[in-house]
């Protein structure tokens, strides 16, 4: 098993917009099992402990995008479902059990790239664009 700091919190439940979550703190423990399977440990205000205690109780699963390490890094789409609420003096802790789910680019990164300058893009306003563009193919991409 490895284990690395969580740094950010994406919910897509499908009701609405995704919803970030706030974190105080968090975890991530990748199992090695051959499944994809990962623990998330999420330390949260109680504000979203009524999110959370109506998702564990329709046993509902959900995607989510975990950031792990640094908040620079691309987050990984994760299938999930809530195990576990343990509410604290101060916050909440949620455990959720997920499966990695890989996906491939529905476009090539040089294509992207040759369209942007195409438009007219150059310096940082081309590297702006084409981060913007990947993170927004990344999070609309459903299951």
């Amino acid at each position: 098993m490895k284990t690395f700091k969580l740094v950010g919190l994406k919910i897509d439940d499908q009701s609405a917009e995704a919803k970030n979550i706030p974190l105080l703190d968090g975890l991530v423990i990748n199992k090695e099992d051959g499944e994809n399977s990962w623990l998330i440990e999420a330390l949260i205000s109680k504000e979203y402990l009524p999110f959370f205690e109506e998702h564990k109780e329709a046993d509902r699963t959900f995607k989510m995008f975990v950031t792990i390490s640094k908040v620079s890094n691309a987050p990984a789409k994760i299938s999930a479902s809530v195990n576990t609420i343990t509410v604290l003096d101060e916050s909440v802790s949620v455990l959720f059990d997920g499966r990695l789910l890989t996906s491939r680019p529905q476009y090539r990164p040089e294509e992207l790239l040759e369209s942007l300058i195409d438009q007219g893009l150059s310096g940082n306003a081309l590297m702006d664009a084409f981060k913007e563009t990947i993170q927004q193919r990344e999070y609309s991409t459903k299951m």
